[in-house]
């Protein structure tokens, strides 16, 4: 760790993890030009706006070789332990994937899918709230329409740099704090806001800790108690919220058809959740994968993303 007094900046470098490609990570992390919360630039340097001692601080991530090095500006070196944790959590630096990665050489027809995404690293949401606010913004639409949906909670709700060129993620308590018109704003129905609403205004952090202790299907039934929250995004938030690795999202539509472009064949939802079970205990990781594989190719174009949710997905209405 290093820290330069003039600037209030902290500085950590950490081991990156054999045949990391932190680039292509981070891109999946940020998904689309459209997520207004984390940026990538062309030189693979990620950014994000999140909270530290001094207030809303900008970390910055790049890998060097064998190092991951990530500054914040400002910090104090008493934020070196919350960047730590956090920049492990958002791209599980400490998972080994080496069983994933070995299985998808094996199966017939997922070289390319290996060539394109090796060094790729599974991406959790900073927060529980995160998460949920990600799922519920995306629910039945197209990833683009989502995170346009997210960008404005972001401006409105989120921290600002000074020179408000930047914002993060949405903040819970503003959030909680907010109207429904002025959620409504975003473009979301006006019981989806209310919603959304309601779960800022849950003691998330608790929750999150009880959801730790469940096996998946226990958690998962957890979460389907919670408003606004159906099937698919219930499983979202376990992929990339909890990082619950052996969760693969049902019923979505267009991992359906990222899986057929990879098989060159049509493949429906459901036969897609067969074929990832082969890939247990690690089916989310295929779903991380089949991401990169969109993002790893010369045409980048938000509609074929594999998160595109299905209408057949009956969150609750």
């Amino acid at each position: 760790m290093r820290r330069d007094s003039a600037a209030r900046s902290v500085r950590v470098a950490l081991r990156a993890p054999l045949a990391l490609d932190f680039a292509l990570t981070a891109r999946v992390l940020r998904r689309s030009t459209r997520n207004l919360v984390d940026r990538v630039d062309d030189d693979g340097t990620w950014s994000r706006l999140v909270e530290l001692s001094r207030g809303p601080a900008l970390l910055r991530g790049r890998q060097h070789g064998a190092k991951v090095v990530f500054e914040a500006i400002p910090a104090d070196p008493a934020d070196v332990r919350t960047i730590k944790a956090l920049v492990t959590r958002l791209f599980s630096l400490e998972l080994d994937l080496a069983p994933f990665w070995r299985r998808v050489r094996r199966e017939p027809g997922f070289a390319e899918l290996a060539q394109r995404c090796a060094g790729l690293r599974p991406q959790r949401f900073a927060t529980l709230f995160e998460a949920l606010v990600n799922g519920i913004c995306c629910q039945q639409l197209s990833l683009a329409s989502g995170l346009t949906r997210l960008g404005y909670l972001a401006e409105r709700f989120g921290p600002r740099t000074p020179d408000g060129s930047r914002a993060g993620s949405p903040d819970p308590v503003r959030l909680a704090a907010a109207s429904i018109p002025m959620l409504r704003q975003a473009g979301l129905p006006a019981r989806r806001a209310a919603e959304l609403r309601d779960l800022a205004r849950l003691p998330l952090d608790l929750f999150e800790r009880e959801l730790n202790s469940l096996p998946d299907e226990a958690a998962r039934a957890r979460l389907l108690e919670l408003p606004g929250i159906g099937p698919w995004t219930a499983d979202y938030v376990l992929l990339r919220g909890l990082g619950r690795l052996d969760v693969f999202p049902s019923g979505d539509v267009g991992a359906a058809n990222t899986l057929g472009r990879i098989l060159d064949r049509a493949i429906d939802p459901q036969r897609t959740v067969k074929i990832a079970a082969r890939f247990a205990p690690f089916r989310g990781m295929l779903y991380f994968s089949m991401l990169g594989y969109t993002l790893a190719s010369s045409s980048r174009n938000d509609s074929t993303h594999p998160e595109v949710q299905t209408p057949s997905d009956k969150e609750k209405a």
